[in-house]
């Protein structure tokens, strides 16, 4: 049925999703610990063996794995998922050669900063959480920017006792390397579509706007031309081809991509794969790499979040317009646009198409006898049962006061009179708690109008069901009766 717009009913349920966080099984949630375990000592293992001797890592993704994981279910946030977290990043120094005080002193620093992190996001709303504002990325690189600020303060005096280095060089590098791992890996689990279950999946991907491959083929284009050509300025080869992809594609594909571009750029600097007209590959060298892939990665990620913001808002502006907002049903003027573009499809024409007129009996005695809140409750209960009982496809929309309109689409008049049943009987179940106490029944009276060839008006098809209608209303109400019949 449609009683709300795809991209209305994908954002309702997205912020429903996201504002309830996950909950797991105990089962579930030990599993999940152990994997949280695995995946943090994978990523400090990736970030040891890039670590050039006597310097930190080129490439530190841990941090930002572990926050955004915590971030996205905060359920593993317990001394269970702390307690595995630091004993993975300790495994991880102690597999690669490091001794046990090192190990110690140098993810200390690692976890202050998470911890920061994880206290700051909780802080921010659903929508900001989860970069779907206007400033939302400004907000994720202040709080990246502090976390890494409380994490080198104390990663410094780690590193000069592991490796001898200057506490301001030593402070200088590890707060560029935190943050620009936060800044490009974090999006990606903030962006991240529920795949808990369906319910969840379906908004995030709903929200996601369809576009051709150029965006992408240009962002391919763009690196290729950065490590052909180098020097300074290739770092900057790829910004259009990703704002490009931030106003084609949806907020977490961008992520993605963005992702990949600043880890790759970061292992080319590393590598020396990427000329930047430097003789060899210094600290200062990276860096700046850090501070510019940093920037680099803020652009199309603001881009993107401003867009998604921007479409949620034409989302729920033209739900405001379309629905009516006490039974969200279709208002009347979308309904009798969208019905008559239905009817005058050829296969409507030539049979299959039902126009039905429904009302609720006896309602202005309801709101005599009860109030205008009891009618309201009636009238959003009705709703609610008429679109239990109809299908996907199918129009139904309020016209005024207690009257429905409804379309069948690629139905018979025989399989119409059988849905015209159950909706009385689906209407005829309920029962609407009175505030005094006690229940309401309530019945509905229904008239349907067959679309055909000498029949296809949308206006005159309304008029039939409404003349039917009335029939069914003299016929004793709670009853359905077709035009012609």
């Amino acid at each position: 049925m449609w009683c709300d717009t795809a991209e209305g009913r994908s954002l309702q349920m997205l912020e429903k999703a996201a504002a309830r966080p996950l909950v797991l099984k105990p089962f579930h949630h030990s599993f999940w610990v152990m994997a949280l375990g695995v995946i943090v000592f994978a990523a400090c293992v990736l970030g040891i063996l890039s670590r050039p001797v006597g310097m930190l890592a080129s490439i530190w993704p841990a941090n930002a794995i572990l926050l955004g994981l915590l971030i996205r279910n905060p359920s593993l946030a317990s001394p269970a998922g702390w307690l595995t977290a630091a004993l993975a990043y300790v495994l991880a120094d102690l597999a690669t050669g490091a001794d046990l005080h090192q190990a110690i002193a140098l993810n200390v620093a690692n976890m202050a900063g998470v911890v920061i992190g994880f206290s700051l996001f909780r802080r921010f709303s659903v929508e900001h959480r989860h970069l779907r504002r206007a400033r939302s990325v400004l907000y994720m690189f202040a709080a990246s920017s502090l976390a890494a600020t409380g994490a080198s303060l104390l990663g410094a005096f780690a590193v000069r006792l592991s490796f001898g280095t200057a506490m301001s060089d030593a402070f200088v590098a590890w707060l560029t390397t935190e943050l620009v791992n936060y800044v490009v890996l974090l999006p990606v689990f903030l962006a991240a579509p529920h795949l808990d279950d369906g319910a969840r999946a379906q908004p995030a991907a709903a929200t996601a706007v369809p576009g051709s491959a150029w965006p992408f083929l240009s962002l391919i284009v763009s690196c290729g031309a950065a490590l052909a050509i180098g020097g300074p300025g290739a770092f900057a080869f790829p910004v259009p081809a990703l704002l490009w992809c931030a106003l084609s594609y949806g907020l977490f594909p961008v992520t993605v991509l963005t992702a990949i571009v600043c880890v790759l750029t970061q292992i080319a600097v590393a590598s020396g794969a990427l000329r930047l007209g430097v003789s060899g590959v210094a600290e200062a060298t990276l860096t700046s790499t850090r501070l510019g892939t940093t920037l680099l990665a803020l652009c199309p990620l603001t881009v993107a979040s401003v867009d998604t913001a921007r479409r949620a808002l034409i989302g729920r502006l033209s739900h405001a317009v379309d629905y009516d907002s006490l039974t969200q049903c279709l208002a009347r003027a979308a309904f009798v646009a969208r019905a008559a573009a239905l009817v005058a499809t050829p296969g409507s024409r030539n049979g299959g198409t039902v126009v039905m007129m429904l009302d609720i009996d006896r309602f202005k005695a309801v709101n005599d006898t009860c109030g205008h809140a009891v009618g309201d409750r009636v009238l959003i209960t009705v709703a609610r049962a008429v679109r239990s009982v109809l299908r996907s496809d199918d129009l139904v929309g309020r016209l005024g006061g207690e009257e429905f309109a409804v379309v069948l689409a690629r139905q018979s008049p025989s399989d119409a009179l059988k849905v015209a049943e159950r909706l009385l009987a689906a209407v005829r179940a309920l029962d609407v708690d009175l505030e005094q106490g006690g229940k309401l029944a309530v019945t509905i009276s229904i008239g349907t109008a067959e679309v055909s060839v000498r029949n296809a008006d949308l206006d005159g098809l309304l008029l039939a069901a409404d003349r039917a209608l009335y029939q069914a209303k003299a016929a004793g109400r709670d009853c359905v009766r077709s035009a012609g019949g």
